[in-house]
């Protein structure tokens, strides 16, 4: 099931930037088409009690119970570019953030704030491909983690992501190869790559295979 848009380049930007009329259904279509893949990067996090943790983009925010179901503990803090979606999260993380274990920031694109504490964990899912400057944005995660911190990237390889109809304009697809490279060139080290691959249903009713890395750098 898609969004009712048929204009591929329309769509596209608002995979990048959910807004508007559209913005609730297209967060509902990132998290269901996505949500084994980002469930999947969470299950690399190998997360530990009273972790401080960042995410690059967390949409609709419908996967933070999966999270916080394998360490309750955590202090979470998302920085995302669409206040549409942060709306969208806070309402159906009501609890979580009554109780201040999670806190949204809304950012200008490629831009991270500083903070006054060191993260142990970011992590980000299918936000890579609009970075219009990932060796300078990772280098300023970099920044933001403790010594033993780790940074964890979920994304769709590149010989997937270029088939895409929507993503022929404003989206940079990359291969593991090259993701691991820009994270050696930020700083991070230890880097492994994990290859994973899914079976996607078409509007049409179709099987789509779809390959997707997750990649883990450590400070």
């Amino acid at each position: 099931m898609t969004p009712p848009i048929t204009d591929m380049r329309l769509l596209g930007q608002l995979f990048r930037h959910p807004e508007g009329d559209y913005a609730k259904e297209v967060g509902d279509f990132i998290f269901a088409s996505n949500s084994a893949m980002i469930n999947c990067t969470i299950d690399c996090l190998a997360l530990q009690p009273h972790q401080k943790v960042l995410e690059i983009g967390f949409g609709n925010g419908k996967h933070l119970p999966y999270l916080f179901n394998k360490e309750c503990s955590l202090q979470y803090v998302g920085v995302e570019t669409s206040a549409a979606m942060i709306a969208e999260a806070t309402e159906y993380n009501n609890a979580l953030f009554s109780q201040q274990k999670v806190h949204f920031l809304e950012v200008v694109a490629d831009k991270l704030p500083n903070f006054d504490y060191s993260f142990d964990v970011c992590f980000s899912v299918n936000t890579l491909y609009f970075l219009e400057n990932p060796l300078y944005y990772y280098k300023k995660i970099h920044t933001l983690l403790s010594s033993q911190g780790k940074v964890v990237i979920g994304f769709i390889d590149k010989s997937t992501g270029e088939k895409a109809p929507f993503a022929r304009e404003g989206f940079q697809f990359y291969t593991a190869e090259e993701v691991a490279e820009i994270l050696k060139a930020a700083g991070f080290e230890h880097i492994t790559k994990l290859p994973f691959e899914e079976t996607l249903i078409s509007a049409k009713g179709k099987n789509i295979q779809r390959k997707y890395w997750v990649v883990i750098g450590t400070c």
